[in-house]
């Protein structure tokens, strides 16, 4: 079942990894058109056991959710496989 990843909440606090302020992340089922909201580190977990999550870009462009850890163990998705180019999932933001 993909979801796709309608939009994300961040905390205020400031952290070394930018991915880390990512507190939740709101979803809707691809099949069923469920909706959800769930924490960066079930939605990680979920990536992990074969789920497949990703977002779209203003111009319809798919771009897949991925995983990674810090060195310290802190778990986050992200889109792109380093940091060397721009991560659209950082500057995506829960609807109003």
């Amino acid at each position: 079942m993909p979801i796709q990843i309608t939009g994300i909440h961040k905390t205020n606090n400031e952290y070394d990894n930018p991915y880390l302020s990512i507190n939740s992340l709101m979803w809707v089922d691809d099949n069923t058109q469920n909706r959800g909201i769930t924490t960066r580190d079930v939605l990680f977990d979920w990536i992990n056991d074969n789920g497949m999550a990703y977002i779209l870009d203003d111009e319809g462009n798919k771009f897949n959710l991925i995983t990674a850890t810090t060195k310290s163990g802190f778990k986050y998705v992200r889109t792109v496989l380093d940091e060397t180019k721009s991560d659209k999932l950082l500057n995506f933001l829960a609807p109003r």
